[in-house]
């Protein structure tokens, strides 16, 4: 999805990627091997905008705060660098094998990602923002180590499936949230509406993502993931199309099994896409009235689409 960027967060949105252009040009051709999408790509700022909006409650805008966007930023493309090492279904069975030589081009790209994001956050204006991102590296990192490895018991299943993705998809925007706090020198009661704020809102556009897939071709599970919808179809006891994709997924299974996730996982999952917005909605208004009030609110009815 492309994010509309509202007018008075366009100066400093140009100004993070000036900053991500400048610490990346002298690696630009060894990123662009891995990925030429990692750095390049404007229309998904997410992170940086959260920063930014934020930040903006509080009447905070500039350099200062262009740093911890551009810093969240580097991570989020250090952490895509490293997820292109991984075989999910591999993972998922529980087959370790080593890489081939581009493997390691990308794990080197990813760290040398990491360490600019350090130079960013030394420059942000608020030491403990370093103490965000480095906590959101860590729950990322656990979220990569966990995985739906069976779907029963179901209960386990779900409470697996929730907590990788409230590390892989919801802790960098609330870490990002949160920095904007800091940027803007607001009370620190408002770092949890904040990172709940950030939280949820990528949860949802987590889920509006596998809601879209399961729509059309239902590729995640084809590469090996497990949607909350599959989950939610699976149920108590798994109908045999679904045990048969979660193990094997072939063009094949996957073709029979979607059927069956429309019809019984997709209306739970929207369900729970919703329930995501209104907790982000709730976050949003727990936070100061500014002049990025209407568009955070825009940005988290836009996640569902």
């Amino acid at each position: 999805m492309t994010l509309t960027v509202p007018p008075e967060l366009h100066h400093d949105l140009l100004l993070v990627e000036y900053l991500l252009h400048e610490r990346t040009r002298a690696r630009a051709t060894v990123i662009s091997m891995v990925n030429p999408h990692l750095i390049a790509n404007p229309t998904d700022r997410l992170r940086a905008l959260l920063v930014l909006a934020v930040a903006r409650l509080g009447g905070a805008t500039g350099e200062y705060v262009a740093h911890a966007a551009a810093a969240v930023e580097l991570i989020e493309a250090a952490t895509r660098a490293h997820n292109d090492l991984i075989d999910e279904q591999a993972r998922r069975l529980g087959r370790v094998k080593n890489g081939a030589w581009d493997h390691g081009v990308a794990l080197m790209v990813g760290d040398y990602l990491f360490a600019l994001a350090s130079g960013e956050m030394a420059l942000s204006p608020d030491p403990r923002i370093i103490g965000l991102y480095s906590h959101a590296v860590m729950q990322i990192c656990e979220g990569q180590l966990t995985t739906v490895t069976n779907l029963i018991p179901h209960e386990t299943a779900l409470a697996t499936y929730w907590q990788r993705a409230e590390a892989l998809a919801g802790a960098l925007p609330a870490a990002a949230a949160q920095a904007g706090i800091l940027c803007s020198n607001l009370p620190d009661t408002f770092l949890a509406p904040a990172a709940r704020l950030g939280k949820h809102l990528g949860l949802a556009r987590q889920l509006a993502a596998e809601i879209r897939d399961l729509e059309s071709q239902g590729s995640f599970i084809q590469s090996g993931q497990a949607p909350l919808a599959l989950i939610l179809a699976a149920g108590a006891a798994p109908p045999d199309e679904i045990q048969a994709v979660f193990a094997h997924p072939t063009p094949e299974t996957v073709a029979a099994a979607l059927p069956i996730i429309r019809t019984h996982g997709l209306p739970l999952a929207r369900e729970s896409l919703a329930a995501q917005q209104r907790a982000a909605h709730q976050a949003l208004s727990e936070l100061p009235v500014g002049s990025t009030t209407p568009w955070l609110a825009t940005l988290i009815e836009q996640s569902g689409e």
